[in-house]
């Protein structure tokens, strides 16, 4: 992760307000609070290791700027410019954190159809999830799972076979993002990278904007300024850009002290 996590430029007025009647629109339709009680509980699966040192610091950071200030996102979709950036593992860590406040009820949700991931992270199946919540156009009570984190409810993306019927399924899907900003106090989306499909741009219409993970030494400045573009373009919210799997090459100790 980056030594600084840069906010990059806001979003014009009309999309702030754009947003704001879309959360009240949300409200009109908010479920029970106690679907997300009755969330199955069968499998909490296993923990994710924790990042140790100098990432941890820097998770630490991202949290407190990106989601604890005065006005900050409650449901983020992260996407990634390329596969391999480690944007479901920066997506994981940020989710948990979050719940480890132990006052923050968080969602973490694998909407990366193509590539998901999030269920290895936690020791769990991938089946019961988001695509077949989509398909089925089902409540989510029943696909919801608590993980082995306290606070922490996850929606992995679902049976391989349901995803591409979910695929087509867009509002459907935002409807899904929509249910869950009503249930939790952050929503956190794993979505499929930017320069190869379309799929976070659509989902952050029903969240708060996106935070946009590039790769360190890997990841072109040409292609995340287009990504960028893209998402204006779209009239989407960009929030930030983290640099992801940097490395440093003095040892960590005598960084710090620089």
């Amino acid at each position: 992760m980056s030594r600084n996590f840069e906010l990059l430029q806001k979003a014009a007025e009309e999309r702030e307000q754009q947003m704001a009647g879309a959360a009240q629109a949300a409200a009109a339709t908010a479920v029970p609070m106690e679907w997300v009680e009755e969330a199955e509980a069968t499998e909490t699966g296993s923990l994710p290791p924790w990042p140790e040192g100098h990432s941890r610091e820097e998770l630490t950071k991202l949290v407190q700027r990106l989601f604890l200030l005065p006005e900050s996102p409650r449901s983020v979709v992260f996407s990634s410019v390329e596969r391999g950036a480690g944007c479901t593992w920066l997506a994981t860590q940020v989710a948990r954190a979050l719940a480890s406040n132990g006052r923050n009820r968080v969602c973490l949700v694998d909407a990366n159809l193509r590539h998901p991931a999030v269920h290895d992270v936690f020791g769990m199946t991938n089946h019961n999830g988001l695509a077949d919540a989509v398909a089925a156009s089902a409540p989510l009570q029943g696909y919801l799972r608590k993980s082995a984190v306290p606070n922490l409810w996850l929606l992995t993306c679902g049976s391989p076979e349901k995803a591409e019927q979910a695929m087509g399924a867009s509002e459907q899907m935002l409807e899904c993002i929509r249910q869950l900003r009503t249930q939790f106090d952050f929503v956190i989306i794993d979505a499929a990278p930017m320069n190869l499909y379309t799929d976070a741009l659509r989902l952050a219409s029903a969240a708060d904007g996106i935070a946009l993970v590039l790769k360190a030494n890997s990841s072109r400045r040409e292609i995340a300024q287009r990504m960028l573009q893209e998402a204006r373009n779209a009239n989407v919210r960009i929030l930030g850009a983290v640099l992801n799997q940097r490395t440093f090459p003095i040892p960590e100790s005598l960084y710090k002290r620089l």
